[in-house]
């Protein structure tokens, strides 16, 4: 056999912002396209379209095209999508809680809001996300630290005379009792 079964052919593709060439990337969410001029430009492209797999079929229709809702698992948990996706990008959104806004003491602009990760568990993140990227486990309380006066501390337990809070500042710890 002289011939080889599998031939070799080289495909360019070029950035559509730069014109530089594209080269294949791994990264934390898999292959994609990223811009060889990377720093200076940035653009990307995923190889894989993401996924949204589908829980179950819901009763009620989309409001926006009146198709069937879904229930879908997707990159950030689960949540309720329109069925005809990619045509239709309805998503039901929670209602926000009515809490009291506790500024970020990292970048004193934003707020820390209650999130959920990507397994569906909660915490408090800045509203100015990706900018800021001060997070919390639980949810915080405007008390401040005895040791290192930080403005924020989480509950660590409580009972009817008492609460024990803990500092939230990651390099103190400090526990001390509550108000």
């Amino acid at each position: 056999m002289t011939k080889s079964l599998f031939h070799h052919t080289k495909r360019e593709e070029h950035c559509p912002q730069c014109g530089a060439i594209l080269q294949i990337k791994n990264g934390k969410k898999g292959l994609f396209l990223g811009c060889s001029a990377y720093p200076e430009c940035d653009y990307l492209r995923p190889l894989q379209r993401a996924e949204h797999k589908v829980l179950k079929e819901l009763d009620e229709h989309c409001p926006q095209c009146g198709a069937i809702l879904q229930l879908k698992q997707g990159a950030f948990g689960m949540f309720i999508g329109c069925s005809a996706y990619p045509t239709c990008n309805f998503v039901v959104h929670e209602k926000p809680q009515t809490e009291v806004s506790i500024p970020c003491p990292a970048c004193q602009t934003g707020h820390l809001v209650a999130r959920r990760g990507r397994q569906g568990k909660a915490f408090y993140g800045c509203t100015r996300f990706p900018h800021c990227k001060f997070s919390l486990p639980a949810k915080p309380y405007q008390m401040t630290c005895p040791v290192c006066n930080f403005p924020l501390a989480l509950l660590k337990s409580e009972n009817e005379e008492h609460q024990i809070m803990q500092c939230a500042n990651k390099t103190c710890r400090h526990i001390f009792e509550g108000l």
